[in-house]
């Protein structure tokens, strides 16, 4: 054997040597980096010995007194539930288009991953995604732990959210990932997991499922608001459809097209659509329960005083007004209140669309009341002395400079106190005010529950006192009964375990108001409606009630219905028409005792007859055998209230 090819061995046997020394020595360095990366990004992982059980925060459920659940707040809101529990169709719905290789991946499918990847390439724009369910169960975690953020786009968040993928994978089964992700996953609405939305949207235990309802659910998944079976059936309904053919596709259904005709008609049959009075209604009752609770701590049941006749009544009479008068007489915002002879809260309305604005007009929004204030102008003269028939001038007055007008009222010279709150004389007001002091009027109102009343201006005879919606209801709630009223919308708080937090108590109240005086204040009250700005509401002679008018910022309609056969039916009201600024004027006839008076009628019109749906000019002309009629109607609906 010659030197050279000896050589030539020696340096092949080099060379390979060299060269798989360098893959060793790569690989070892490599697996090292890789080793120090995963104990980097390690570090502050969550624990997971909880996470089975510990999957949500406190739920706050609003519900009637009969059990109806009306709104929810917080993570919703039931018991952890178990795959076995489930229809299979349930997890075939979420797989099909969620992680169809679920069983057959280590918590990260890399077919998935690639197939997404391409397609996001060649339409240049994220089209679909490659997260398993072990992934989005991951991130769910890390984002609830506080690890990250929703916002959190990074590198580290996304070896974060693999890592713990995998580690899930090893430490739990394939039943108990699938388990934490049903159990953990948003369904929009602030309801987190499948019973939950279940129960939400289809008033049932998500065992009880149906294929169609499934394919809702998991479509909803995509984008909760947009595909909502309760704010966006359409939008549901095709999103189902696509779960359903991707089912089918996969082999998990036979027909989709088939399933659909078979269940889409009973999955959108149960309406939980939440009006948006109810979700007016609900914040007021979640902000007065953090006043009596404080920090809520745990899963809690809120009984409220909510009546959903009214609550539906009320919303298709301001319906009605904001659709076929609003353009007219350039109002864009109305709100509304009832409340029972107590002070219960049973209706409101806080504008005229809660997806637009949560601001509460019926709570929040501080206006001036107008004429409506008149009622403690003239109670307080009554208290003072005066009575219906003492005459006072009612030719316009003039103080200072100040010579307010009374609006389409001829002078008669003199007129009788009680004509002159039936028809709104502004004279007569300011005549009583003058005579009695502004600190009576003041304090009157103050023992209504209506402060920050001035004692040194005058106009306040014209009722330039700030006021809300709310409390303006409430102080005309105590001419039903002479007694104080405090409004309240909670009547228990209890835990879901049945322990009672808050239970409101009746307490020994005392008149504030004496029998005459009452008799004399809901005779002015009755008169208006009968025979001056308020005949419009005239649809019986139960009514009671006074208009308000700001110039063209606002107008109002306060008082009450309280039948004599049947008092415990009673029950108060208040409406305001106008703008949220006064930027935008209405117009100048845009008085009290026109629309709100007419949204009065229309409600109290659909309380006497729900299915009947004639005009308001139909009620205003009908005759007094028919109003009796109709007003024992009312009372018999009503008398449970």
């Amino acid at each position: 054997m010659s030197r050279s090819f000896t050589r030539r061995r020696r340096n092949r046997r080099s060379f390979f040597g060299i060269f798989f020394r360098y893959i060793f020595y790569s690989a070892v360095c490599l697996g090292v980096g890789v080793v120090c990366v995963l104990l980097y990004f390690s570090n502050g992982l969550p624990d997971l010995q909880n996470l089975k059980t510990e999957i949500r925060n406190p739920a706050v459920t609003i519900q009637t007194y009969d059990g109806k659940i009306i709104g929810s707040y917080g993570d919703l809101y039931e018991d952890v539930i178990s795959v076995s529990e489930l229809p299979k169709h349930v997890i075939a719905a979420f797989m099909a288009v969620e992680d169809k290789r679920f069983f057959q991946h280590f918590g990260i499918d890399f077919i998935g991953f690639t197939r997404a990847a391409y397609r996001n390439y060649i339409s240049g724009k994220v089209v679909q995604g490659g997260s398993t369910i072990t992934q989005q169960l991951a991130k769910n975690i890390l984002i609830g732990e506080g690890v990250v953020t929703h916002y959190d786009r990074s590198i580290s968040r996304k070896i974060k959210e693999l890592l713990l993928a995998m580690w899930l994978e090893y430490k739990f089964t394939k039943s108990d990932i699938l388990m934490m992700y049903l159990n953990r996953v948003y369904f929009g609405a602030g309801t987190y997991g499948i019973d939950a939305a279940s129960r939400k949207y289809f008033n049932k235990s998500a065992k009880d499922l149906s294929i169609f309802e499934s394919a809702i659910l998991a479509g909803l998944l995509k984008a909760p608001s947009k595909y909502s079976p309760s704010n966006h059936p359409n939008y549901a309904h095709e999103r189902a459809m696509i779960v359903l053919k991707a089912m089918e596709e996969q082999g998990f259904i036979k027909n989709a097209e088939d399933i659909e005709k078979q269940q889409a008609k009973a999955a959108f049959d149960y309406d939980n659509k939440t009006k948006q009075g109810y979700m007016y209604f609900c914040d007021y009752v979640y902000e007065q329960a953090k006043k009596i609770l404080g920090d809520i701590e745990n899963d809690i049941v809120i009984v409220t005083t909510f009546n959903e006749d009214m609550q539906k009544s009320a919303e298709e009479a301001v319906e009605f007004y904001l659709k076929t008068e609003g353009g007219n007489y350039k109002f864009s915002q109305v709100s509304f209140i009832c409340m029972s002879r107590d002070g219960a809260v049973l209706a409101t309305i806080g504008g005229a669309n809660y997806t637009t604005t949560q601001f509460n007009r019926a709570t929040q929004a501080v206006r001036l009341p107008g004429s409506a204030f008149k009622l403690f102008v003239y109670g307080a003269a009554l208290e003072y002395g005066y009575q219906l028939g003492d005459m006072i001038p009612d030719t316009p007055v003039s103080v200072a400079g100040w010579t307010p007008a009374n609006y389409k009222w001829r002078s008669r010279g003199h007129i009788s106190v009680l004509d002159g709150f039936t028809y709104s004389v502004n004279s007569v007001s300011i005549r009583l005010a003058q005579a009695i002091g502004l600190h009576r009027i003041a304090n009157f109102a103050k023992k209504l529950g209506i402060y920050d009343v001035s004692t040194t201006d005058l106009s306040i005879a014209l009722g330039t006192t700030p006021v809300t919606l709310k409390d303006l209801t409430s102080a005309y709630t105590s001419f039903m009964d002479g007694m104080p009223i405090w409004s309240y919308c909670i009547t228990e708080i209890r835990t879901k375990d049945g322990k009672i937090l808050f239970q409101r108590k009746k307490e020994k109240i005392k008149p504030i108001l004496d029998r005459e005086l009452l008799r004399n204040c809901r005779s002015m009250l009755h008169s208006v409606v009968q025979n001056g700005t308020g005949r419009a509401a005239k649809v019986n002679s139960s009514v009671y009630a006074k208009s308000g008018t700001n110039g063209s910022s606002d107008a109002w309609f306060v008082g009450f219905y309280d039948p004599e056969k049947n008092r415990e039916s009673g029950f108060s009201f208040g409406v305001w028409i106008g703008n949220d600024t006064n930027h935008t004027p209405m117009t100048p006839n845009s008085t009290g005792g026109r629309i709100p008076a007419r949204i009065i009628a229309h409600f109290l019109k659909n309380l006497l007859n729900p299915t009947r749906s004639e005009s308001i000019t139909e009620i205003d002309s009908q005759s007094e055998s028919t109003k009796k009629s109709n007003h024992k109607g009312l009372g018999t609906m009503l008398r449970d209230i």
